[in-house]
């Protein structure tokens, strides 16, 4: 039993971990006895923490219901720690689900005109989220995405602006280093980043990430040219498939001037929506071969695209009831940037 804030008394028993965010908090699957049911437990180590100023990421959550925003259900505090109490949700956050596959631009779509309605109504109540990720957006039974984890969250001043010196290195926007100034745009800057990691996977994003050294031989000032001068992620590097349109909406998102960017979510929701290619639907993943292969369903058709490592691609298509046949023009050795983006765009025809 522990000492609730307000109180209050509540129970619950933590069981397994799902996640580890930084160095001062965890998050668990629990079992409340008083509701009856699995919930979900963020603890926070008081050592380092304003303790008042952290029990507001749930007052921010509360005054931000919204059906895109992950709601808490209380909050509470012992010597040690604090606890937030959350729904569960199976399925997990929009970095598990980036794990186990690569997403579909139309899925990357659907998920961040989701949370991004949650975003919205958080900016429309005078607060910065600035910890806009993919682990912080959780994916319900119906597979919504959500916003969530509000520990960063500031309230903005008269001019719109906040400050917060507790950001994540990775994900921080280039006026952080600059003016120190954060608002809207400092959100819309890590959508962008968001948006880069789902069309391109995790891994590429980190592979990038890890140029720059590990925690302990970190090469910051590096960091810093590259993230100001937009050389941090690298706007050149897109998987095939990802449409030009869904790009330069990313670049916009990215750009080092806030003044440069949407001025706000609803605008990146709005050029989201303009987006139509054929491009859409692609399906990507890699063997364990190396090989990469780009798969899709259209018209009763299966249509199938792999390059080996060697640069030998394999085209096919199978219509429903038929046997596989071969899109010649697609089967050789070493196809180039503009034949890879025709076959994506006309299935192969």
């Amino acid at each position: 039993m522990i000492r609730p804030y307000k109180r209050a008394e509540v129970s619950f028993d933590l069981q397994q971990e799902i996640g580890h965010e930084g160095r001062n908090s965890r998050v668990h699957v629990a079992y409340d006895p008083n509701l009856d049911s699995q919930i979900v437990v963020k603890t926070i180590t008081k050592a380092t923490l304003d303790v008042d100023a952290y029990f507001s990421e749930s007052r921010l959550l509360y005054k931000s219901v919204h059906p895109n925003v992950v709601p808490i259900l209380y909050a509470c505090e012992d010597t040690n720690s604090i606890y937030l109490a959350m729904p569960y949700y199976q399925r997990g956050s929009l970095h598990k689900a980036m794990t186990s596959s690569f997403l579909t631009a139309r899925e990357v779509i659907r998920y961040t005109v989701h949370f991004l309605s949650g975003l919205h109504n958080v900016h429309s109540k005078g607060l910065v989220h600035l910890d806009v990720k993919p682990d912080n957006i959780l994916l319900t039974d119906s597979n919504e995405a959500l916003l969530s984890d509000f520990g960063l969250a500031k309230k903005t001043n008269y001019s719109g602006f906040a400050e917060q010196d507790r950001m994540y290195l990775k994900i921080l926007p280039p006026e952080y280093f600059q003016t120190g100034a954060l608002d809207v745009r400092s959100d819309v800057y890590q959508v962008g980043l968001t948006l880069y990691r789902m069309v391109n996977g995790d891994h590429a994003f980190y592979q990038q990430f890890d140029q720059y050294g590990d925690r302990n031989n970190f090469d910051r000032a590096q960091f810093k040219f590259d993230l100001v001068n937009e050389r941090f992620p690298n706007r050149n590097y897109y998987l095939e498939h990802v449409p030009q349109r869904f790009r330069k909406i990313i670049a916009e998102c990215l750009k080092s001037d806030p003044l440069e960017r949407y001025k706000g979510v609803t605008e990146i929701v709005s050029a989201l929506a303009d987006i139509s290619d054929p491009e859409l639907d692609w399906r990507y993943h890699i063997e364990s071969s190396g090989a990469r292969v780009w798969s899709k369903s259209a018209d009763n058709s299966a249509i199938q695209l792999c390059i080996e490592p060697s640069g030998q691609s394999y085209a096919q298509k199978t219509r429903e009831g038929g046997s596989p046949r071969r899109i010649t023009e697609y089967c050789c050795d070493g196809l180039k940037p503009s034949e890879l983006r025709k076959f994506f765009k006309t299935d192969g025809a």
